[in-house]
């Protein structure tokens, strides 16, 4: 077996080890971290504390503010 193919091989095995021990959260489990985040900051919230919430579990920007209702209430409020 060449070289090449060897650290193909170990990179495979290691991608393998790392999904088994580090299973992907479903949009369930994340909706409640985020959740839980916003009903620590009660009705105090501001869009800033929406960002630091993605920033503190590692979410992509916007996750929170879309998690949170306010992207629908903006996109239908009426003038």
């Amino acid at each position: 077996m060449s070289a090449k193919s060897e650290r193909k091989k170990v990179r495979k095995e290691m991608v393998a080890t790392y999904i088994r021990s580090n299973p992907c959260e479903g949009y369930d489990a994340i909706a409640k971290r985020v959740n839980d985040e916003i009903a620590k900051l009660g009705d105090t919230g501001t869009f800033a504390n929406l960002t630091g919430i993605d920033t503190k579990l590692g979410l992509p920007r916007g996750t929170s503010w879309e998690m949170s209702g306010m992207a629908d209430w903006y996109t239908f409020e009426e003038n």
